[in-house]
This record gives structure tokens, C-alpha cells and sequence, in this order.
């Protein structure tokens, strides 16, 4: 009866369970608490339901129905109404917050005990091979066998086994397709910290959504086994592809280049792979590539309690320094980046870059040594691809490819035949790696090595030999290095700005002019303003930047020399009904993109004006929609800061359709931010338009001609006489003028140009 009784009531609570969800579903749930209220008798159960339903998110998992035919279970909250679900919520419910994965592949490092005792009871000395479903059994085994029913899903072959997982071939009745089915290897037997593991796997995967990443469909537990599904993908993996030979090198190419496409939407969601290793990414028949295995996935946002600093965990060839040495709390992006130049060069090569006899000796390797480069193994390879290789492979995160995505467009710039933007290593940055594997050099700098090459053995011989010397060929090394970073680049990068931009044509002409002075080959880049041009000039991108007076700040960068001063045009519809900066609230004002400086200094002067977004909407636009014949452009009013004299407001004010209009409080604006200054438009500034005689009262600032800190020397000597010697900037501030500017950053060379022609004027005064 009591039995009965049991049954009766978990009938109930599935029936419930299910209001609660189609309740989710359709948006008619108001409170939690109450819809508990209203079954008080059931509270605690459904609680416990509730919060796995939480834990598990926005997954699909596969459930029953009341009647207990399997089916898929899809949902806003997706949790099947079972008696399964109930089974696992208790185990589920206490590692919400621990998403760090170990292992899953049987050549991965931090592999901890397959199985814990913890909870398994009478089961402890039970073979886990027993419970999974295996092909082949021999006589006696009562193992369950394959083909193996796990509800809607029919068990076929096995694809793989790993340290942690098993994966199976296997056909989804419902929907009548082969998918791949990955089950906890320690099947029914699995602790809490394997389940734990496995489902963060599944969860990283689950989030992804990208044509080259192997996609998840449904998780869940079957017949006591935690399983899910994913994409089913023909072919092999990169791994036994390398086992017949390398690969050419522009296909080695596309496929890092569509590894890292596929890496950058994992980072960009959070996840973080870890474990990237040829074995881990599948080649279709079409030769599409389908990165597979986050089985050591971490998200960003999330700590590190499963794995915590100390473990080495990753795969030793193809691991990252900071995870050979254990250090989880370090790694980043970055590891993945690292391990993307791994692949890549053992796809052309056909072995990694760096391998030990041991894996110990590999950990210490990868930690300690550095790779050799990718032309010293085949030297066939294209040059190119050995700088991307070597950016890839460097010791330190911070010198390696800030993002996935820069690695696939370099990668995509060598297969276009462009010029890729990485640059290899210095002389100098050479000659200082070579002495650092030497050993006694190693430990006085504090360096660990291991498997010292015959070379650095060589030459410690002779230190040892001449300890009077060394003193003096490390101050040699340092003043070579020196000198090396002070030499004129091999290629100037120029940055520009927006299409049609004042900063596009002085960047043309002063690339022109600097490469007929210097013979050294200049490039203008085409960007998104002033903020774009500084955060590219400090990451390196660019040589020489011109960037508004708002973005001129920071340690890193230096003012070479003063441009132009750039205006607030504050310009109005002919048609409006707008005759004053008053009239602008309720309007809807085009404005430039964000990253722009015209947007920044607009921003500026709308805040002081009191016109907040709300007040009045912004509206980003091409600035020549602003041109068009058309009535119904969607702002009335335009602020473009930009050099006065502008082609683009020259035609917007000739062509009779748009009007400046004053801003009558400049300078109680210049005020509020220092960076703006109170001017007027002249008259003959755009001939042919209506400026009244008195001119346009308005703001400006300036734009500067910006480098980094470090810029070399030669570099700033040519550009400053390429500005002022040869003179084809039009509204270029004078040299004399520019020398008289205080409080300014300026470069060494440019601060001593400037303090030179002042004495000069001086003596000529005197004279």
C-alpha cells in the first residue's frame, strides 16, 4: 500500500513539475514562491527541481513524458519532468559554481583518479568497464553490449576512448540521424567531480554557435548513464592526417586560420579551449574543419576549484609555458593562441614544435626552452609563416597575438598575398634569447633552462674560460640592443582615419613625402578615428598615428608634432526650423562613429549644452548620406569636428542645402573641457557660402601627429623634415608656432627639434 502510496505522489510531482515548466514556457509564471504556496505538500521536492532547472540553464536535455516514452525535451528551461531528473538534481545542485574541466583525452596531462570511492558504496570494487556498453564482449561478460538502447538514441559503434569519456556512434530515431553520443567512462559508477566535469564540457560546448566548432544537441542521463549528444562528423582529425606526412603549407594555413576563426567566437563567449592539439580538430570530406573536445574547457567568469594552480593541465606538446608550469590561474586566451602556433607548425612539419623523451622533459621544455624556429625544421616554409609561427610560440602571453582573430587575419593576409602585420623578433631580441639558454647566464638572470643546446654548452665553456670578458659582451649585448631599437623600421605604418577623412589625406601625403626622402616603403591604414588610431598605435599596429588633443594621453605615447586645428561644425538643415543651439533639444543630431574623435568632441560640447541622448537622439550615419537631395535624411542637425576648410562641409554649405550655426558660449565650453578651445570659422574659410562677415563662433582642438614612446630616433628626425622642410600639408601649424606649445608629451627628438628652432628665432631676433 505504501508503495501505492509512493508511486501515486511521484505522479503527482511529475504532473506538477510539468505546470511549472509550460507555465516557464509561456510566460504566465509571476512568482516562483507562490506557485510553491500552491503546493505546499510538494515544496521541497519541487524546489529541488527548480534549482537543477536553474543550474542546467538554457541546455536542451533529452526527457520522457509522463508515459515514459523518450523523447527530446526543448524549452526555455529545459529540464525533463522524470524521475531521473529528480535523481540528479541533489548531485547537481552543489557544483553550479564548479565549471573547470580536467581531461578527457587519454594523452592529457592531470588526469586525476578515474573514480572516487566518495559515494559509490557497494559499487566501489566494481569494474566501471562492466556498466558501459561495449562491442565484442567476451563469454561470461555481463557487461551490456552493443547495440545499446539509451532512449532515443540507438548506441552503434564506439568512435573513442579517452581518459574520461567514451564516445559512440549512434542513430537519433526521432530525428533520423547519425549524431555522436560521449558518455562518462566510469558509467554509472561516476563520482560527483566526474559528472561535474562532464556536464561543464557539455555546458562550454552548448554555448557555442559556429560552423567550425563541433555543435552540441541535447544532455541528460539515461539507464543511470550522464551522456550528450553532438554533431556527428565524418572524416578524421588533423592528428592521423599528420601521421601520413605534412601538410602544404597554405593548407596548413586554412586550417589554423579556421581553428583560430572558431577559437575567437569561443573566447568571445567566454569559454576557453585549453587543450587545442591536432588530435582535437576533425577534417571533413569537404575539408572543412570542426574543432572538437572541450573537455578542459574554462570560462572566464569562473574560478578554478576543480583543477587550481599547481596542475599542469593541457596536452604537453601543444601546451602553453604558464600551463606546463601549472600556473591555471594565468592562463588565458593567450595559452589557446600559443597552442594554435603549435599546431600550425606541426602541420608543416609533421611534429611539434617542442617534444621531451619524457613527458616531464616536455613540461620543462615547453616552460623553459625555446621552440626552434619553423624554417630551421623545413626550409621550404614561406618566411611569413615562420614570423606567425614564432608570434604564436613566444614565452610570454603578452607578446603573442592579442586575439584569436588577429592570428586568423594574418594567417588570411598570407593566403591573399599581403603583408601580414606581425614582425619577427630583433637581432638584438635573438641574440638575448640565444644567451638566456646559457646556463650559468640562466641563473645569474634568474632563468630556468632544460636540455641545454651543444651550442649555449660551447659556449659557457668559454665563460667559464674568460669570466673577465663576460662583463663586457653583456654591456656590448645591451648596447646592441640599443642601437638595433633605435634603427629606422624596415616599413612605416601610417594610420588614417574614416573614408574621405581630413586625416586619410595628410597621412597620404606625409607617406608620400617620408618614403621619396627615406626609401623606406610607407603605408597608410584605413581606421575608425582618432580613439581606433590610439588603441592601435599603442598595441603596435602603427608607426605614426594622427589622433585628436582628447586621446592624446598616457605613458606609452609621444607627440611628434601639432597638425591642424580641427572645428565644431555645428551644421542645420536649410528646411529646419532650428536658428539656435536652443532650438537643437528634441532634435535628432547625426553625429560620427564611436572610436571617432569628431563623435568625442560632439559628445563634449552636447554635454555642456545639456543635451543629453535622451533629449536629443544621436544618429550615426555616413557622413555623405548628409549630401543627398533626399528630404526625409532622419536628422535635421549635424556636428562634424573636423579641419576647417573641409571638402565634405565645403560641399554640404555650397550646395545651399545645410547652414552653420554659432555657438555663442565657447569659451565657458573650453572651460568646462580643457582639451576644446574657443574659435572662430572665417568668412573665406568655404567660399561661396553664406558666413557672415563677423565669421562662425564655435570650438576647436587640435590634431596631433602622435607615435609611441619607444618610436626610434631616425624615424622622428625624418618625419619632422618631412613636415616642416618640405611643406604640402595644407593648415599645417607652423614649425614656429608648434615650438612655442607648452605641457606638451613630445618625443625626445621632437622636444630638442622644437628647443633648437627657438634658439634660433632668438639669435635671429637679437641680430
Amino acid at each position: 500500500m505504501e508503495d501505492v502510496m509512493a508511486e501515486s505522489n511521484e505522479d503527482d510531482l511529475d504532473e506538477i513539475f510539468a505546470l511549472y515548466l509550460s507555465a516557464c514556457d509561456t510566460g504566465e509564471l509571476t512568482s516562483r514562491d507562490d506557485f510553491l504556496n500552491q503546493h505546499p505538500e510538494h515544496a521541497d521536492q519541487l524546489r529541488e527541481l527548480m534549482d537543477a532547472a536553474d543550474l542546467i540553464g538554457t541546455f536542451s536535455m533529452t526527457g520522457s513524458d509522463a508515459t515514459g516514452t523518450p523523447g527530446p525535451w526543448t524549452g526555455p528551461i529545459t529540464l525533463p519532468p522524470d524521475s531521473e531528473v529528480r535523481d540528479q538534481a541533489a548531485q547537481l545542485a552543489s557544483t553550479a559554481s564548479q565549471i573547470d574541466v580536467q581531461t578527457d583525452m587519454a594523452d592529457t596531462i592531470g588526469i586525476g583518479t578515474a573514480l572516487s570511492a566518495d559515494g559509490l558504496g557497494e559499487h566501489s570494487n566494481v569494474d566501471p568497464n562492466l556498466t558501459l556498453p561495449m562491442a565484442n564482449r567476451s563469454q561470461g561478460d555481463s557487461g551490456p553490449s552493443l547495440p545499446f538502447d539509451l532512449g532515443d538514441y540507438q548506441l552503434l559503434k564506439v568512435l573513442g576512448v579517452g581518459g574520461m569519456g567514451v564516445v559512440y556512434l549512434a542513430k537519433q530515431r526521432e530525428l533520423d540521424r547519425l549524431v555522436a553520443v560521449k558518455m562518462i567512462r566510469s558509467g554509472i559508477l561516476a563520482g560527483q567531480d566526474e559528472v561535474k566535469r562532464f556536464y561543464t564540457e557539455a555546458k562550454a560546448a552548448a554555448k557555442l554557435k559556429h560552423p567550425n566548432i563541433v555543435a552540441v544537441h541535447q544532455f541528460g542521463r539515461r539507464a543511470g548513464h550522464h551522456f550528450f549528444s553532438m554533431q556527428y562528423v565524418e572524416g578524421e582529425d588533423l592528428q592521423k592526417v599528420l601521421a601520413k606526412g605534412p601538410l602544404p603549407s597554405r593548407r596548413a594555413a586554412e586550417i589554423v586560420r579556421d581553428v583560430a576563426q572558431a577559437i575567437h567566437h569561443a573566447h568571445s563567449r567566454g569559454v576557453l579551449h585549453r587543450d587545442l592539439k591536432p588530435g582535437n580538430v576533425l577534417i571533413d570530406p569537404s575539408g572543412q574543419v570542426h574543432v572538437t573536445d572541450f573537455g578542459l574547457a574554462k570560462h572566464t567568469d569562473a574560478d578554478s576549484s576543480v583543477t587550481g594552480s599547481g596542475a599542469a593541465v593541457g596536452t604537453p606538446h601543444y601546451m602553453a609555458p604558464e600551463q606546463a608550469l601549472g600556473h591555471s590561474d594565468r592562463v588565458t586566451h593567450h595559452s589557446d593562441i600559443y597552442s594554435l602556433g603549435a599546431i600550425l607548425f606541426a602541420a608543416i612539419t609533421s611534429k611539434p614544435p617542442i617534444f621531451g623523451d619524457t613527458v616531464m622533459q616536455t613540461l620543462l621544455k615547453v616552460a623553459h626552452q625555446p621552440p626552434p624556429t619553423l624554417r630551421s625544421v623545413c626550409p621550404e616554409a614561406e618566411s611569413d609563416l615562420e614570423v606567425i609561427v614564432a608570434k604564436c610560440l613566444e614565452k610570454q602571453p603578452k607578446d603573442r597575438y592579442k586575439t584569436a582573430k588577429n592570428l586568423a587575419d594574418d594567417l588570411n593576409r598570407f593566403l591573399c598575398g599581403q603583408t601580414i602585420h606581425a614582425r619577427s623578433r630583433s637581432r638584438a631580441r635573438k641574440v638575448i634569447d640565444w644567451f638566456g639558454q646559457v646556463p650559468v647566464v640562466a641563473a645569474v638572470t634568474g632563468r630556468q633552462t632544460s636540455g641545454t643546446p651543444i651550442g649555449q654548452r660551447r659556449f659557457q665553456n668559454g665563460i667559464l674560460a674568460a669570466t673577465v670578458v663576460l662583463p663586457l659582451l653583456l654591456l656590448g649585448g645591451l648596447v646592441w640592443q640599443q642601437r638595433i631599437n633605435n634603427a629606422m623600421p624596415t616599413q612605416i605604418r601610417i594610420a588614417g582615419g574614416l573614408p574621405g577623412g581630413l586625416y586619410n589625406r595628410v597621412s597620404e601625403q606625409l607617406s608620400k613625402t617620408l618614403q621619396s626622402q627615406t626609401s623606406v616603403p610607407c603605408e597608410v591604414i584605413g581606421t575608425n578615428g582618432t580613439w581606433d588610431n590610439r588603441e592601435r598605435l599603442i598595441a603596435g599596429e602603427f608607426e605614426l598615428a594622427p589622433i585628436q588633443a582628447t586621446a592624446v594621453n598616457g605613458e606609452s605615447l609621444r607627440v611628434v608634432a601639432p597638425l591642424f586645428y580641427e572645428a565644431v561644425h555645428i551644421l542645420i538643415r536649410d528646411d529646419s526650423e532650428i536658428d539656435s543651439v536652443e532650438d537643437l533639444s528634441g532634435q535628432r543630431i547625426a553625429v560620427g562613429p564611436h572610436g571617432s574623435g569628431s563623435r568625442r568632441a560632439a559628445e563634449m560640447v552636447l554635454e555642456s549644452l545639456k543635451l543629453s541622448e535622451s533629449v536629443s537622439p544621436r544618429v550615426e550615419m555616413p557622413w555623405e548620406t548628409l549630401q543627398k537631395t533626399n528630404p526625409k535624411v532622419s536628422a535635421e542637425a549635424a556636428i562634424i569636428c573636423i579641419g576647417v576648410g573641409s571638402d565634405l562641409v565645403t560641399r554640404m554649405l555650397t550646395e545651399q542645402r545645410w547652414h552653420l550655426l554659432p555657438l555663442p558660449d565657447g569659451v565657458s565650453i573650453a572651460l568646462q573641457h580643457p582639451t576644446l578651445h574657443a574659435m572662430t570659422i572665417a568668412t573665406d574659410a568655404y567660399a561661396g557660402s553664406s558666413i557672415p562677415p563677423s565669421g562662425v563662433h564655435t570650438v576647436g582642438t587640435t590634431a596631433f601627429l602622435v607615435c609611441r614612446d619607444s618610436a626610434p630616433d631616425p624615424l622622428i628626425e625624418s618625419t619632422l623634415q618631412a613636415l616642416y622642410e618640405e611643406p604640402s600639408i595644407v593648415g599645417l601649424i607652423p614649425a614656429r608656432q608648434a615650438a612655442e606649445w607648452q605641457g606638451l608629451a613630445f618625443h625626445r627628438i621632437s622636444r630638442r627639434y622644437y628647443d633648437d628652432l627657438e634658439a634660433q628665432l632668438a639669435n635671429t631676433q637679437s641680430d
